[in-house]
């Protein structure tokens, strides 16, 4: 019985990678995780090497990245509601790559901590909805839907800080593993104009 449990399941996290929509979903949640994680484990080497901050102002220099969620969420849900997942997903992901660039280019201290903000602003525009896609991959089985999330999101947090480990040895390191970083989700979101192109708006 518990054997016929188990295989149960395991269809079911099969059924949801069956159809293009759960496999584009599941590899942006995977890829935006590589990639907000990537640079924001590597967000205290950054200000310590470029500002000389010491533990203190380095926390305070990353407190910006929990004001758009905080500020902002009800606004990027109406937005989503107005204009679609469609255009919000693929916003959301150049706002984060616009970041990434910002941060591999010289900039004021007070300019930096700014964009650490807009890059918290990405994952804002881009993760939740996305997580709003998986709970209707599979109505019935919602809650395998968003243990499946959690899993390859947490998969993403684990290998983007070693992707961005191994980008700091291209030449310039630091900034140029910002700007690798930064054009990826460029394109990340350049390609997710079509994978989410049949997103509807609320009521559509």
């Amino acid at each position: 019985e518990g054997d016929i449990g188990l295989a149960a399941v395991a269809r079911n996290y099969a059924a949801l990678f069956a159809t293009p929509r759960g496999r584009w979903t599941y590899g942006y949640i995977l890829l935006n995780g590589m990639f907000h994680s990537g640079i924001f484990s590597w967000l205290g080497a950054y200000f310590h090497d470029r500002y000389h901050l010491g533990d203190i102002g380095i926390g305070l220099a990353l407190l910006g990245y929990g004001v758009p969620g905080m500020l902002l969420g009800p606004l990027i849900g109406r937005a989503a509601d107005r204009l679609g997942r469609r255009r919000i997903i693929p916003a959301g992901l150049a706002i984060g790559a616009l970041a990434a660039a910002g941060l591999g280019t010289p900039l004021p201290l007070a300019l930096a901590v700014c964009v650490v903000t807009i890059l918290s602003l990405g994952f804002d525009m881009s993760h939740p909805l996305l997580a709003g896609i998986v709970t209707t991959l599979d109505p019935q089985r919602r809650g395998q839907a968003m243990g499946m999330n959690a899993f390859v999101l947490f998969m993403g947090f684990g290998l983007g800080s070693l992707v961005f480990q191994a980008a700091m040895h291209l030449p310039g390191e630091l900034p140029a593993a910002m700007w690798a970083f930064g054009a990826t989700e460029a394109l990340a979101a350049a390609v997710a104009l079509h994978a989410f192109r049949n997103e509807q708006r609320r009521g559509e």
